[in-house]
């Protein structure tokens, strides 16, 4: 069945009856709406049709539209303007809204004609182009409900049938044309303000440069204010309890919320199980974050699953974006995750990588993450998926909802479920959070705990589905996962709090020498002569191994906000990177002279092992400087101990070797020795 509506405002009636008519013969139309937008004389009752009167000091379509959208009563609805005669059979309709309704169309442009009254009869016709016509369409309610309607900036007509049109091929849907020479546009003089042409050329420059599917204001010029319809397309759902530096956090969380590209959502706390005294204040935050539409609600006794739960139950919008109260989105997270969504055919959400920063140690780790499979989720110790990044369908969550009988973990046990039902979670390629690790997150306070309950639910699971069933999923397995859109260190140092970690600023050689840094003959390691912006700077090693580099570090720790202030001066500087000290002191990787190697035949003079840069860098002899004996670099190791030693080159024959040793130990105490493959001491004759 279909809901036929028709926007109105000052029209003629005798063309609002001619329009009426036609519908009242149509057996699949069972209703009527007439939306009387601020007509300066209300409309009085039409025949049996339904009228709804709204307050509006400018004529706007597209949101008289989307009012009639939201009175409709059935699933598919045809709009059409109130000078519109549309003449097709009843069976041709009802057709097209069986299409609809299969899900095989979302929408049916009906491309008019346009005609004249001449002596009380339709006369001069001509067709219409049929790239997208408001004047007649047939569509899936729903579908476009979900994606927010029709834009409400396109006011007086022009622009927003393409507008929705574009949106619904870009979420995947399809748009048809429907070509027939009996849906008749009547003509008759223009309004005023599309004579003056203002209107249509604002729309055209809107509808050429947004290119997003969403829309986040269904209503905004009259006083039509129905909420239960039309809600935003995300509700990011966010528990929280009281504990310490939870204000702070809950501000960096909301901080990046309120960045990000895509606005059409609503922010859903719950107050999980606080004391009355520490609940959070919805005024004070509602004033401190006036572009976000926060909502709170209250769980009395704590418990993350009935949390989350009760979010659920509430939200408003299509989506849920799962969020944790002290971690980070990226501004892009929710376009990216849309975009993913529309282009997996049949998903039901999606989830991405992330990045944690440690608030205790300041150490910053990636996770990819992996394809969430029944596989990879049973099998597989952790850092599948983060629950943080999870993006999914709201009538999906409805219907599986967390397990409240859990206190940990129940985020497992929902994607291990999730998958056992058939739910299509892909992972979006890209990294969309930062987790914050702090002595209060439940990772810390209850990690026993959730590995135990994670752990049975792993086992259960495995149990039940066979290990037959396992090795079927990894065979039909797809490639492994591609990652992209990691963010540098400066992306993450924008977005990590001004009071996080401790960093360096490293300059290459290139960029020390254009500051009039000396490196190695001014290398004593106070920085005396090395001075910028008020840093001091020092010999310092990058890497190790071969990919040691010489560089001038920062000697000072500074916070991320530090380095951030700081880097505006070094930016017409090539050769500027930022380093950790949980970098620095906690390398991934172990390096040993074992990394070493000498061709066969060769002999490489090396250094003893220096305690840092600057100590090797006053190791070197001037005269080894002046005679540019070889290509002078660095090795530096972090096993058995730290430290840099100097390279001087490779030697195939006696005489250049014992040469090079004589420069390199003159004056000093015997710093300097042959080594062949692995380090091993030796010259070519043992010595």
């Amino acid at each position: 069945m279909i809901s036929a509506i028709i926007p109105f405002r000052d029209w003629s009636l005798e063309r609002l009856e001619r329009c009426i008519g036609c519908l009242r013969g149509l057996a699949s139309v069972t209703e009527i709406i007439v939306i009387d937008f601020g007509s300066s004389e209300p409309l009085g009752p039409v025949g049996d049709c339904r009228v709804v009167r709204v307050g509006a000091d400018r004529w706007c379509l597209s949101e008289a539209n989307n009012i009639g959208i939201a009175e409709a009563t059935n699933d598919v609805v045809l709009k059409l303007d109130a000078d519109v005669q549309l003449l097709v059979e009843d069976a041709a309709l009802a057709d097209m809204a069986a299409q609809i309704a299969r899900g095989e169309v979302s929408f049916h442009v009906l491309q008019p004609t346009d005609f004249d009254y001449v002596d009380g009869r339709p006369a001069r016709k001509r067709l219409r182009p049929g790239w997208g016509e408001g004047c007649g369409n047939l569509f899936s309610r729903a579908d476009v409900v979900e994606i927010g309607g029709f834009d409400t900036r396109y006011f007086d007509y022009g622009g927003e049938d393409n507008d929705l049109c574009q949106r619904l091929r870009r979420y995947g849907k399809r748009v048809e044309l429907f070509q027939s020479d009996r849906v008749l546009h009547e003509r008759h003089p223009p309004s005023e303000a599309r004579i003056r042409g203002q209107f249509t050329d604002s729309h055209k420059k809107t509808l050429l440069a947004d290119c997003s599917i969403f829309r986040p204001e269904p209503f905004r010029y009259s006083d039509y204010r129905r909420s239960d319809v039309f809600g935003p397309a995300i509700t990011v759902a966010i528990a929280t309890t009281d504990r310490p530096n939870r204000a702070d956090h809950l501000a960096f969380c909301l901080d990046g919320l309120a960045a990000q590209t895509v606005q059409d959502f609503e922010v859903l706390i719950c107050e999980n199980g606080s004391p009355e005294g520490a609940h959070l204040d919805l005024a004070a935050l509602r004033t401190a974050f006036p572009t976000l539409d926060i909502r709170l609600l209250t769980l009395d006794e704590p418990s993350i699953p009935k949390a989350r739960n009760l979010i659920t139950d509430h939200a408003r919008g299509f989506y849920i974006a799962v969020h944790d109260d002290d971690d980070f989105s990226f501004p892009a997270r929710f376009e990216e995750q849309l975009d993913c969504i529309a282009r997996q055919d049949g998903a039901h959400g999606c989830h991405s990588g992330w990045i944690e920063f440690d608030e205790e140690t300041g150490q910053l780790k990636s996770y990819f993450g992996q394809p969430r499979d029944i596989n990879e989720l049973l099998r597989r110790p952790g850092k599948v998926t983060l629950h943080g990044t999870g993006f999914y369908r709201r009538d999906a969550l409805s219907r599986m909802r967390y397990d409240e009988s859990l206190t940990l973990s129940s985020d497992h046990q929902l994607h291990v479920r999730m998958m056992l039902a058939g739910l299509e979670i892909p992972h979006t390629g890209r990294f969309h959070c930062l987790r914050r690790l702090h002595g209060s997150s439940v990772s810390r306070t209850g990690t026993a705990e959730q590995r135990d309950i994670a752990d049975r639910t792993t086992r259960a699971y495995k149990y039940f589905v066979g290990e037959p069933f396992l090795a079927a999923v990894r065979a039909n397995r797809d490639d492994d996962l591609w990652v992209s859109g990691f963010p540098t260190i400066r992306e993450m140092l924008t977005y990590l709090p001004a009071g996080f970690g401790a960093f360096r600023i490293d300059l290459s050689m290139e960029a020390a020498l254009s500051l009039g840094f000396d490196p190695v003959f001014g290398a004593s390691g106070d920085g005396d002569d090395c001075r910028f912006e008020g840093l001091e700077f020092a010999p310092a090693s990058q890497g190790y191994g071969y990919n040691t580099r010489l560089v001038m570090r920062s000697v000072g720790p500074l916070t991320a906000g530090e380095v951030m202030a700081k880097l505006p001066a070094f930016s017409e500087l090539r050769g500027v990177d930022i380093v950790s000290d949980a970098e620095i002191s906690a390398h991934p990787t172990l390096q040993s002279l074992d990394a070493l190697r000498v061709e066969q035949g060769h002999r490489r003079v090396i250094s003893r092992c220096y305690p840092d840069m600057a100590a090797a860098l006053r190791a070197i002899p001037e005269p080894l400087l002046a005679a540019g004996l070889g290509r002078i670099e660095f090795f530096a190791v972090n096993h058995p101990a730290e430290g840099v030693h100097v390279l001087l080159g490779v030697f195939d024959n006696p005489g250049e070797l014992d040469y090079a040793l004589s420069l390199a130990n003159g004056g000093t105490t015997g710093d300097f020795i042959a080594v062949s493959n692995m380090g091993r001491r030796g010259g070519f004759h043992g010595t």
